[in-house]
């Protein structure tokens, strides 16, 4: 679905309403700030070659709505002029030098500014320069009504003068340059942080393949071990091979998540079912700890759609976060709960609890919890990563809170109910027992990872 939006004239006298009604659609469309700076000096660019090279032109602007929802929307602009047409086309989109050595920046530099241009020079003379910006993946599809709405908007728009042109191109310089400062900075932190992720990951490996090489080493010149040492240290082996494999897992789960290659299987769940196997699978981390875990189910079933095997990697992770992150006989409580229309899942420790300063980051790549500096603990620091990404793809939200170092911390994801009557699979919903006598049991609440506890 194209459509027309407008139509106006390219000349040296015309240049400045060229841009203000470029800036105009991008605007009412949906580009953002920075977009809106490239869309605006590229057309810039188009425009005054072809004033030069064929003294005008006209500029039409199409709005593409793609066909379906599968592709992006996108402004288009159409710039034409009569003139003799460009000879050495291909050597100008790549931004070649001309006879005289000088590079012509005006085409192959308004290539890289936008997300598709298009020369074409028909036999008969002439040039054909179509421009392609796509719009945000945030900006709502446009319906035909829509599109009608801010045609009629732009014809009651009037172009800026050329003074008012010149001070809204000196405000999108500033902004410009100060979002490639802040960009510049992210970069450097995400280099930082790469730099990091690689040290741990070699870390990460370094340990398990040391044991392995050392293991094989052991078998190959120690012969004549009986039965019970060969398989103690086949279990050696077992155990490391189980550790690398878990990391490449990660690795390779969250690759999938960032890129969008995770198809989610929905299904009705039980959020009080979800929440008691993810502990239960925890189980093995948290008794190695010797810690107290409560676990407060919703006196009520809680049913939403989701994908029960994600849904649990999500929980496991944030479980076993906090037993990462908890001192040994430190205490874990995991709660359910209903808020309106949305089923809340906490989580909280009495462990070394979150910076202040890194709180925010605390969901980022590569960011290691955001905890305590010098808090090394293990893991690639992707596991939040992919609770934030799984989480959102269900239509959820997670977030972190800690009042500090060594003062806890407590995330809480939620996630909405389903509108629709549930037709329940056989699935058992564990009935809350009475926790089975544990050292570390604090009081009656207190539960182990098998046998959660249940809130009144």
């Amino acid at each position: 679905m194209t459509e027309h939006i407008l139509t106006t004239r390219v000349s040296a006298a015309d240049i400045v309403v060229l841009r203000s009604r470029t800036r105009q659609v991008g605007e009412l469309f949906g580009l953002d700030v920075i977009q809106l700076t490239r869309f605006i000096t590229a057309v810039s660019e188009i425009a005054r070659n072809t004033i030069q090279y064929a003294g005008e032109g006209s500029a039409t602007f199409q709005f593409d709505g793609g066909a379906g929802h599968d592709r992006p929307q996108r402004l288009l602009v159409l710039m034409a002029d009569k003139g003799r047409g460009i000879a050495n086309l291909q050597a100008v989109l790549d931004g070649a030098p001309d006879a005289k050595g000088k590079v012509p920046m005006g085409i192959a530099g308004s290539r890289r500014l936008v997300d598709e241009l298009r020369v074409e020079c028909p036999a008969g003379g002439g040039t054909l320069v179509t421009i392609a910006m796509v719009l945000p993946r945030q900006v709502a599809r446009h319906t035909p009504a829509e599109i009608a709405s801010r045609v009629k908007q732009l014809d009651r728009r009037r172009p800026k003068t050329p003074v008012e042109e010149m001070e809204q191109q000196n405000r999108e310089m500033l902004f410009t340059q100060n979002e490639l400062r802040l960009k510049q900075l992210e970069l450097q932190l995400a280099d930082e942080r790469k730099n990091q992720f690689l040290s741990t990951l070699a870390h990460e490996l370094r340990n398990p393949l040391g044991t392995l090489q050392m293991t094989l080493l052991l078998l190959t010149r120690k012969t004549g071990l009986g039965p019970a040492e060969l398989s103690q240290r086949y279990g050696i082996m077992a155990r490391q091979v189980t550790q690398i494999t878990r990391l490449v897992d990660d690795l390779m789960d969250v690759s999938r998540v960032t890129h969008g290659k995770v198809e989610l299987d929905m299904q009705p769940a039980e959020v009080n079912a979800l929440v008691t196997q993810a502990v239960e699978m925890s189980g093995a981390a948290i008794q190695a700890r010797q810690q107290a875990v409560v676990v407060r189910l919703n006196k009520d079933e809680l049913w939403i759609r989701g994908d029960d095997t994600r849904l649990k990697q999500v929980l496991c992770n944030l479980i076993q976060n906090a037993t990462r992150y908890t001192p040994e006989k430190g205490n874990i409580t995991v709660s359910v709960r209903r808020e309106s229309t949305n089923a809340v899942i906490e989580v909280a420790d009495d462990g070394i609890g979150i910076a202040p300063e890194v709180l925010p980051t605390v969901f980022e790549l590569f960011v290691q919890g955001g905890l305590a500096s010098g808090a090394n603990q293990g893991g690639l620091g992707v596991g939040l990563t992919l609770v934030q990404r799984l989480t959102r793809d269900h239509g959820g939200t997670v977030a972190a809170a800690s009042e500090g170092l060594g003062k806890g911390s407590r995330f809480t994801v939620t996630l909405p109910l389903s509108s629709a009557p549930v037709a329940r699979p056989n699935i058992a919903v564990l009935a809350p027992q009475a926790p089975a006598p544990a050292p570390d049991s604090r009081s009656e609440s207190a539960a182990s990872p098998h046998q959660p506890g249940a809130s009144s």
